[in-house]
Parts: structure tokens; sequence; C-alpha cells
């Protein structure tokens, strides 16, 4: 045995020889390193779940990580680095958390850095943090006697494998751990000195023992030597001697666990997770999984309900505290164990004494680590060890004494403690200055703290207190038994050689023993609770780690522990080393059993994965409604905690403030446990992609339950002003939400519903506002202050009473990319038409198929583009080309499209010289004796004009649709048929480069909208409010989605103010009136009867066709009464054709051919009408258009 404990990689030392100093160090800033994500990040699922993040756990996350599995880390605590640990008493109060039996609750916080579990004669000191104990250990790498694991409570399995467990087992620690002893070229320690002089009192009495028999220094985890980048990435200076590893290292010379295994995991892929207490785990037989059941430790606001993660193989890495509490919980909920569980417990025999006040200064406790000097530190937490393991002795008689120094953190309770334990004396006899020394304090600064480890029974059990759930140790008498008075006697003796008072563990020995009645122990390497057996009967886990069901030799499938809980019994020397040897063999032989091949020797670089920190926000919310599934009401309720890890790209940059999201949601109908969230999304006030002038808050989540059954939940907070004194408060405060499962063509509705945030939950929500990654207050306060203003501003964009139109239109801007007709671009003809005066016009072909042919007829202040405008999912033109029509678009002489529009005009001119040549030239082409017409607007009174004027006969016309307005014209009460003050006419184009009277236009145009529209109307686009000043709004902005509304410049635009003046006339007259306005186009059609004059007879046969008549049920352009006297005239005229008359709900104006859903719910209206009045004809072009 002695021979396989001094190979490896680490030679054997002797005590350091004085030399120079080591050079100062090069400062590294760790404050924007992260290895572990938010919860936002969580899968539902993973190959491996590992819980804890101490040797046992990062060793198992790294090498299952580096085998290609799936890897999930658990950490309870914080994410800990060089530059955040505690330096003052204060702050190491505030890091402190203490379980005490019979309390509920834990004093302190439960992410604490310093895990403190008192018990009535044993008390455990624990790190809590990604990195777990070693964090706050002195990192020593001793070995234990090879007599210890000869010992037969160790399964005869790990026995006979020896040599590989301190072979490559052990080698494989070495090469991440990388332990050295302190340099011998370093000036040697104060406190080495001392130790010597004690080891040599120590054996003076012992023949054949020299004191490099039984004093070295201690091989240790720590960097002497510094490393711009370690084998991971990570920069690492040499060690500073400030002492203060146990309170956290500021300097980064500590090889914690989160400079080597934890980013080694997490190069290879593994998710790493902190502030998450797992609570218990169950299995799932017929999903061969494993469930893991934990509470995120982010906010203590909100009642904290249970989260599942699920995995084919789980982990226990959590401590012998820890990994016992959680198996405990699992066996509550039905898991099976052994009833050895908790059994085992041995404090490794720990003892701390004090060399007070002696007559070697030794530079007791820790230095600021802004304060070291080089070469006048303390040196590391423990430099030496005088080993009392004697081989001559009984193996339980062995102990070790260490050197230890405090952190500076301590200090001054340290010296309150020593200066009040009695038995202390104020006077040295004659020796004056030892007596003002110690009543000065100064004495300390002679002190040395003596850490010791021996070997007790191992008799301990942990035990679940039922008040707080955690585990508590009963270990009766243990501090009375045997190997405590050795170390006693030992350290007394040290004390001696020193010329000091000795001063024992005052809760071992002293008043605070005397008041409690028993001799305490307090603990810093804690063993025990699932040890290892050769069956269920004496321990809980077998040689590998696995863990037995119940009492019986076979075991669970996918379930190990693998730290400190796993010992059978006390090791006697700081156990880090064997642990970690322990742990590296049963993640060996479970990639054995597994079939996996770990790649141990390759390294990977942090920087590959790294991300550099940034300032991130975080806040929780909880909300509670109704689901209604088939008709019944259901209770549901959710509490989300919204994180970003990127607070000013959330704002900044991404134009919808995404975040993430994790937490839970509760709802019978769904489940009867919680279901957990994964792969959440969260949009903060982004602008809505299909409602104008409407901000969201969306919340987009994969729900999980117990069972495995997953649902998908979209969440949405319309943010939109409706009326005019809204404040937002109902708008922010409730959702509407839809349930679904299934995915892609088997979606499948659960339910629908609506959730709404109280205001005693939002008041508590306010207090979970967090910004994350800062480095001081100021930083938080000041992104917390961009977030307010960017929360408030808005919602002023929405709610504000005067808020400001957007910047117009850029025209040197580079163009908008339009998209392509959804159709075969080859039968697309455009062809330029001279009208019937000379005018060009343009008339564009698409060639759907046989139906029709279709003549579309735009309306006033626009051109043929609202028919194929490319920013709806589907237009008119690509609807009725996919029915199968062949479509004509013709751009009349009042198009924004062509020159002519901004010459004078009437409605006649294009009824007279521009519909009928378009008309000849279809049926020329298509070679059918007439064609159908959809008029849109004044497109519909061009028709209209064309028939009754004569200029187009009816036989030509197979059928009409006319849109919004019929012959008979009826403004709305509000409207106005065109102001006839400005200039040649009006336009409803903006851009930026207007000059001082068009910006006069804005504002007025602006002022004007917002008085004659709803609150849930208003908008920031100047051509919107034009358009409404010019004809009263023309579409309901729901109707309407972002990017139409975003491009109202593209196809709205000028208007000569003689058609206006023509309209202005016509509608005087409630009438289609001739070119001069004064004289109605239907003849006697207001006198007594009408329908018996000949007048009117006559002009009304010139509609004998089948017309559709229809306006949108809130179009505030024309009276509805405009299309139904319309219709009714026609009907009475002639009762046998084929009249229709129709409203299409919600719908206004021009979002009946440009809104987002016409497709669905307006075109599909006159499909039929147009279906049964269409000729076959031929597709072929008949006359060469290219001529034209």
């Amino acid at each position: 045995m002695a021979n396989l404990q001094r190979n490896g990689r680490e030679p054997k030392r002797g005590a350091a020889t004085k030399g120079t100093a080591p050079t100062p160090n090069k400062k590294y800033d760790y404050s924007t390193y992260r290895l572990s994500s938010p919860l936002t990040e969580i899968k539902s699922e993973y190959d491996v779940v590992v819980i804890g993040s101490g040797y046992g756990a990062s060793i198992a996350a790294s090498r299952c990580a580096r085998a290609g599995q799936s890897v999930c880390v658990l950490e309870k605590g914080k994410e800990w680095w060089p530059g955040d640990f505690p330096e003052s008493e204060l702050k190491s109060v505030n890091e402190l958390q203490v379980t005490r039996p019979g309390h509920k609750s834990v004093f302190g916080k439960e992410t604490g850095l310093f895990d403190m579990v008192v018990g009535a004669d044993v008390s455990v000191l624990q790190g809590c943090g990604l990195g777990g104990t070693s964090l706050i250990n002195a990192n020593v790498a001793l070995e234990c006697d090879k007599r210890v694991m000869d010992d037969e409570r160790w399964p005869k399995e790990i026995r006979e494998d020896l040599a590989m467990l301190y072979g490559d087992d052990r080698q494989h620690v070495f090469d991440m751990l990388k332990p050295e002893r302190y340099p011998t070229d370093f000036p040697e320690l104060a406190k080495m000195k001392a130790m010597k002089l004690g080891a040599a009192r120590l054996i003076r009495d012992i023949e054949d023992l020299s004191v490099p028999d039984v004093y070295s220094s201690v091989p240790l985890y720590v960097n002497f030597k510094h490393a711009e980048k370690n084998d991971f990435g990570i920069p690492q200076p040499a060690c500073n001697g400030c002492g203060n590893c146990v309170g956290g290292c500021n300097v980064g010379a500590k090889n914690t666990l989160n400079f080597n295994y934890l980013p080694d995991a997490r190069t290879f892929g593994a998710d790493i997770f902190t502030q998450t207490k797992v609570k218990a785990v169950l299995r799932e037989e017929s999903k061969g999984m494993w469930k893991v059941f934990y509470e995120e430790l982010v906010q203590d606001v909100f009642h904290v309900v249970e989260q599942t993660v699920r995995a084919k193989i789980v982990i226990f890495g959590a401590g012998s505290l820890g990994s016992t509490n959680i198996l405990m919980n699992s066996e509550q909920r039905g898991l099976q164990l052994s009833d050895r569980l908790g059994e085992g417990f041995t404090t490794n025999g720990d003892a701390l004494n004090f060399s007070y006040n002696t007559a070697h200064k030794v530079k007791c406790v820790g230095v600021k680590t802004k304060d070291v000097k080089p070469g006048h530190g303390p040196g590391p937490c423990i430099a030496s060890v005088i080993d009392m393991r004697l081989p001559s002795a009984p193996l339980d008689d062995g102990y070790v004494l260490e050197d230890g120094t405090p952190p500076v953190a301590w200090e001054a309770p340290l010296k309150i403690l020593l200066k009040t334990t009695p038995g202390l004396k104020l006077s040295h006899g004659k020796n004056t200055r030892e007596a003002l020394r110690a009543i000065s304090g100064k004495s300390i600064k002679h002190t040395l703290s003596v850490l010791s480890m021996s070997h007790d029974s191992a008799d301990g059990r942990l035990i679940r207190d039922k008040a707080s759930g955690r585990v508590t140790v009963d270990f009766p008498m243990v501090g009375g038994g045997a190997n405590f008075e050795k170390m006693f006697e030992g350290s007394k003796e040290l004390t001696a050689a020193l010329e000091g008072h000795h001063i024992a563990n005052p809760f071992w020995k002293g008043m605070l023993s005397e008041l409690r009645n028993t001799k305490g122990v307090i603990t810093v390497h804690p063993l025990g609770g699932c040890c290892m057996a050769e069956s269920g009967k004496d321990g809980v886990v077998n040689h590998a780690g696995q863990v037995f069901v119940g009492n019986f030799d076979n075991v669970y499938p996918g379930l190990l522990v693998v730290d400190g809980a796993i010992m059978p019994r006390s090791l006697g020397v700081n156990p880090t080393l064997t642990i970690a040897m322990v742990a590296e063999r049963c993640i060996r032989l479970l990639a054995y059993r597994e079939g996996w091949s770990i790649d141990y020797p390759s390294r990977r670089n942090i920087a590959t994965v790294y991300r550099k920190t940034k300032p991130g926000f975080r806040f929780t919310e909880k909300m509670s409604g109704k689901l209604i599934v088939d008709g019944e009401k259901i209770p549901i309720s959710f509490q989300l905690t919204i994180e970003s890890k990127d607070i000013y790209h959330m704002l900044k940059l991404d134009p919808t403030h995404r975040a993430g999201i994790y937490g839970i949601v509760s709802c019978d109908a769904l489940s009867k446990t919680p279901l957990t969230v994964s792969d959440g999304i969260f949009q903060l006030l982004a602008d809505s992609e299909d409602k104008v002038e409407t901000k969201e808050m969306v919340y987009k989540m994969t729900l999980t339950n117990h069972e495995g059954e997953v649902f998908y939940f979209k969440g949405e907070k319309c943010i939109q002003k409706n009326r005019a004194l809204e404040t937002g408060l109902t708008d922010t405060t409730h959702m509407t939400f839809t349930v679904t499962k299934g995915s892609g063509t088997s979606v499948e509705t659960v339910g629908e519903g609506k959730l709404k945030l109280k205001i005693r939950d939002f008041m508590r929500q306010l207090t979970t506002i967090e910004v994350t990654n800062c480095h001081n207050a100021i930083e938080r306060l000041r992104w917390k202050t961009r977030f307010c203003k960017f929360f408030a501003g808005s919602l002023w964009e929405v709610y504000g009473i005067l808020s400001p139109s957007t910047t117009p239109f850029d025209p040197d801007a580079p163009p908008r990319e339009r998209r392509l007709l959804k159709m075969d671009q080859d039968k697309i003809v455009p062809m330029k038409l001279p009208a019937g005066d000379g005018i060009p016009l343009i008339l564009t072909r698409y060639r759907g198929g046989e139906k029709g042919p279709i003549l579309l007829l735009h309306g006033l202040g626009v051109s043929s583009r609202i028919f194929t405008i490319d920013t709806v999912n589907k237009n008119m033109v690509e609807y009725l080309v996919e029915k199968g029509f062949d479509v004509w678009s013709l751009d009349m002489r009042f198009s924004i499209s062509l020159p002519s529009h901004k010459d004078g005009c009437t409605v006649i001119d294009a009824a007279e010289f521009d519909v009928p040549v378009a008309i000849d030239l279809i049926l020329q082409t298509t070679k059918v004796s007439s064609v159908q017409v959809f008029g849109h607007c004044m497109g519909s009174l061009v028709i209209f004009a064309s028939l009754l004027g004569g200029f187009v006969a009816k036989e030509k016309i197979s059928s009409i649709v006319s849109s919004q307005l019929g012959f008979v014209i009826k403004p709305t009460a509000a409207s106005t048929t065109g102001p006839n003050f400005i200039g040649d006419g009006v336009d409803a184009y903006t851009d930026t480069n207007e000059n001082w009277m068009g910006r006069v236009f804005n504002v007025v145009s602006d002022r004007y909208a917002s008085f004659v529209t709803s609150a849930n109307e208003h908008c920031d686009s100047h051509v919107c409010h034009r358009v409404t000043f010019l004809y009263r709004p023309s579409w309901q902005h729901e109707n309407l989605n972002k990017s139409t509304h975003d491009t109202l410049h593209e196809w709205n635009g000028f208007t000569n103010k003689d058609l206006f003046k023509h309209l202005s006339k016509c509608a005087n007259k409630k009438m289609l009136c001739n070119r001069d306005g004064d004289k109605p186009l239907i003849p006697k059609f207001d006198s007594k009867n009408y329908l018996e004059n000949p007048e009117y007879q006559e002009a009304m046969s010139r509609l004998d066709v089948p017309i559709l008549f229809f306006t949108g049920e809130r179009n505030s352009r024309w009276d509805k009464k405009s299309i139904q006297r319309s219709h009714q005239r026609c009907l009475e005229s002639h009762p046998d054709q084929h009249y229709a008359c129709l409203m299409v709900p919600s719908y206004n104006h021009s979002d009946s051919i440009v809104g987002k859903n016409a497709e669905n719910d307006v075109f599909p209206l006159f499909l039929p009408f147009l279906e049964k009045y269409s000729i076959p004809h031929d597709m072929s072009d008949g006359t060469s258009l290219s001529s034209l």
C-alpha cells in the first residue's frame, strides 16, 4: 500500500527553505465570468442530472459531459468568483445560513456561502455555492492512511480495485486539481517554523523518529505560479499568501472546482444552474426516467413551488448532509431505500485548538487582499502538517495537526472568543510585556490555530428535522472519544513548545461546553449518511455508488451517490482527495456499464462557450384566472420568473425585447400537480406584428406535468389605447391565453382563457425586480432606471395624451424590398393603354385561369396597387388568381401611379375615356362578350357613370361588384367630400423633405385625427392622419397589420381638387352627376312618381345587370344608405334581376381590400357571386400585347 501512496505526479517534498518573496501578481477581473445559465434555459429532459457541485458532483458532470452525454448541474448556492467573497465581518454574517433543530426556517439566506448546521453534540460547517465546499476549504490534498482502505467496511470490490483507485483514478484527479506544496524558494512562513518546533516536542520521547518523519508541507490545490490561462482558459495568478482561503479566495490562485472540473463540464456541453434547490427524486419505471423535483431560490417574495426535470441518470453530489437529505425526502415520497440511510455519519475526528499568545509571531489571521505585501502574508490557510499517524501505533490512535489561518473576516470574532474563554490568564508571571500584549489584543498575532483530524466511531446518524425538513446530526457523546483527548494533548504539547497558552475549542472544553453540558464537536469534513456496503442491509450504495433498492442487493438503474456521503468510515485527514478518487472510480464504472467512452486527455478552452457577463434583469410575476375547456371554467394560475442575461440587448438591440421564462403553471385541467415551464420566451412591449399602434407582452412556454405530458401556452397582454384617459393599468394586468398540445398538423386546442394580475401580487412583483451581474449599487440603479424609463416610455407611446408622431418616411433611405406576387411571374403582363382622349393608362393582366375575365377599378388617392399589396399574406389579385380568375387591373387617370393624377379631371372623364377602352381590349383579347367589374369606392362610381352615361353598353358587363359606394352618394354625417382650399389638390403622402406648409398640415391633421377618432384608433402616422383628414377614417386599425400601416406612404397620395369638387357637387345632388355636376345621371330620381317616369326608367335600364353591393359595417366615409338605396332602386326597376347587398362586420372602408384578414373575412363573401357570372374563355393572348 505504501508504494501506491507514493506514485502519481505530485512528488514528495521536504520542508520549505527560506527564499525570495513571490513577484506581485497581475490582478484579474472575474466579474464578467459566468459558468451558470439562467433557469430560463433549462431543458425538460437530460441524459444526466447532477445534484450539487462539490468534488463528486463536479467530477461526475465533467466526465459525463466528456462522454458525450447531455448534462444538467443543479446547485443550491450562488456562483462565486474571486472578488465576490466577503472580507468584512458584516458581509460574512450576511452570507451565513444556520439550520437549528426544531426551527422551521433557516437563519439567513438559503444560498448563503457559509452553511452551518447546529446540533446538540455536533455542528457542521460546509460551503454553499458553485464549487461546493471547495470554495471555503483549505484545499489540502492529503491521502488517508493505507490501513483506512483495508477496513472491511469498504466493499470488497473497492478493496480489490485499489491499484486502479490509486493509479488512473488518482492521476485523473491530479491532472485536474494539480496539487503542489508550498514552494521551497518562497519565504518560509512563521507558522511553518512554529509547527517544526511543535513536531520536535511531540516526538521527543519516541525513538527512531526525526522531525522530517512527521513534519512536512502539505500538497495543496493552489496555484503558486502565475498562469495567464490555466488548462481550461481561465486566468490564475499565483498565491499571494493572504491566508483567506477558507473565507473564499479573492485572488484566483485556489484551484476551486469552478477553475477546473466545472468549466471543463461546461466546455463539453453541460448546462449549469445555480440557486436551484433539489427536493427529491422519483422513478418513472414505465419511461425508464428519473424525475428530479427542485425549487428555484432566486426570489423569496412569492411562495416557492416545485418544478421538475427528467433524466435517465441522476447523480448525487450534494455532500454528506445534502445528498442524505434529498434521499430522505425521496423516501418519504415513496422511493424505497435502505434502512441504513442516514447512518454511519462521522465527523472525521475534526477538532480545533489554539496556541494562544505564544513567544512566536505567527500571523494568526488572514489579511485583506488589497493590503497584502509580497512575502509578508500569513501564507495559505494550511501549509504544513504534523502527521502522528504512526505505523507502529493502532490506526485509530493516529491523528494529524495542521497549522490554520482563519480569514480576515473572522478576526474580530476570534479575538472575542479567545479573550473571553475561561481559564485564560491575563498575567504571565513576571513577564510584563506578555501580559500587556494579552490585554491589548496584540496577542492574537502570536496565536497559532491548530486544525486536527483523527478517527471517531462513525456511529452518528443524520436525522431529518420535522420542522425544517433539513437534516441535523445525532451523535451523542462523540466529543468524549479517546481520539479527541489525544488531539487535545497533542496540540497542548505543540503549545508548550511555543511557550503559549493552550485553548481548546470552547464548544469542546470551556465556557460554552460547560453551559451546554457536552463536549461539542464542529466538523468541516462531514462524511457518511449514504455509506458504501455490499448489500442494502448494511449500507445505502454499493462500491460503485449505485443506490440499493431498499434492503436488497439489487440497485436502481441510473441512480448514484458519489460524494463524501458514501464514505463508510472516517478518513483521518482532509478528505477531498479520497472523495475525488472514489468519485472518479464511480463514474469510470458508470461509463463502462453504459458503454460510454470518456475523453480524458483533451482540453477545451472555456472561451469556446464563455460569453462575457453583462448586466441582466429579472422579476417574478404571479397571475390567476380561468381556463375554459369544453365550456367549463377551471381555475388556472402561474408563477413565472422573467430573466434577461443582457438588459442592454433586450431593450436597445432586440426589436421584440425578448427575455426567458421559467416557473410553474397550476391548473387541474392539465395536471393535478404544477406543470414545469421550459423553453419560455417573453416579449416586453414589442410592436405587434398584426395590430396597428399596439404593443404586446407575449408569453410562450412549454409546460410539462409530472407524468411527462407536454402542453404549449401562449399568452398576450395587448397594450392598446381604447379610451381617452386610459393609463394602461388594465392592459398590463390582464392576459388572454391559449393552451394547446401536439405539434405540426396534429395541434389540438385544449382551451382558452384569461388571467389577471391582482393588485396585491402586483405590489409584491415590484419588490422582485432585480438587476443582475452588476459591479456595484450605482450600476444596478442606473440599469433599473433605464428599464423603468423604457417601460414608462413604451406606455406613453400608446397612452400619452399628446404622444408625437414618428419620423416621416425618408425618401433617401434604401428602398424596401417587396415580395413578388404568389403566382407565375410570366403570367403577369403590364401594358400601356391610351385612354380615349390620349392620356396614357396602365392595364395589367394576371392570367390565373379561365374564369372571369374581371376588371378591377381602384379608388381615390390610390392606385391599382391596393389590389396587389405585398404586406398581407394574400392580396385580392392573388386570391382571385388562386381561384382561377383571369384578372385585369386598370390604373385610371387619377391613379397616383400615373403622371396624370395631378391634372384636373372628374369621374365622368374616367368613365368616358378610361374604362371603355380597357373593356374593349379585354373583350378583344379574351374573345368573350362581356366582362365582370369590381369597383372600389371611386372605381364603383366610374363603372356606374360609364353605364349611366352610355359610355359602356350593359351587354358588355356580365356582373358588377360595387364596393363601399353605389350610384347614390351620401357621405357620413361627419365626412367631407374634399377640402377646396389647398392649392391644386391635397396629398396624403408626406416625408422628411416636407416644406413648412406640409409640416403645418401634418400638425393640423394629427390633431384632427385625434379629435375625430376613438382612443383605440389613435396612431403615430402622419399619412394615416392625412387620410383621416381628407376622407374620414378609412380603416379599423385592428384590421391592418403593422407592415401595411408602416407603408401607407407607398399607396396613398395626391388627389386633384377637380375630383373633390365634382364629388362635392354629386353629394349635394345625392346622385352621380354629369361633368359639370349640375345634372344627375338618373333624372327624376327624387320625384314622387319616379318609377313611372320614362327618363328615370331609361337611365335605370342601363343598370339591368347583376350587381352585388357591399360595404364595411363601420364605413366612416360613406353612409350605408348609399349602397342600400342604390340596391333598393335597382330591385324596384328590375325585380327579376340578381341584386344583392351585404355588410361586412367589423370592417370600415379600405381595410376590406388591404386588411390583414380580408382573404378570410371579405373576399369569400363576393367569390360565389363572381363565380356565378364568370364566363370561361380562351387564355391565349389573341392580340399582340407587346405592340400596345
